[in-house]
């Protein structure tokens, strides 16, 4: 068995979101991130591809900023 604590989400483009999980397995294994990507390819326009990556970047970013806490704290 595993807890799992959600990270960070949100939307890449109109269409795609990224989910970032924790794991934390209860047999005493280490914890595992998981990144949870679109089924399909993520197309953008050349001109948005800048704002797909930058919305990808934020919320890895986030994610890390809120394992930090998990860490910390244990807070989600």
């Amino acid at each position: 068995m595993h807890e799992t604590t959600r990270l960070s989400s949100g939307a890449i483009t109109n269409h795609d979101e990224i989910t970032v999980i924790l794991i934390e397995p209860t047999d005493g294994t280490p914890a595992l991130v998981r990144v949870h990507w679109p089924l399909r390819p993520t197309t953008a326009a050349a001109n948005h591809y800048p704002a797909v990556a930058a919305a990808i970047v934020r919320i890895i970013a986030e994610s890390a900023t809120a394992l930090a806490r998990h860490k910390a704290g244990g807070q989600r």
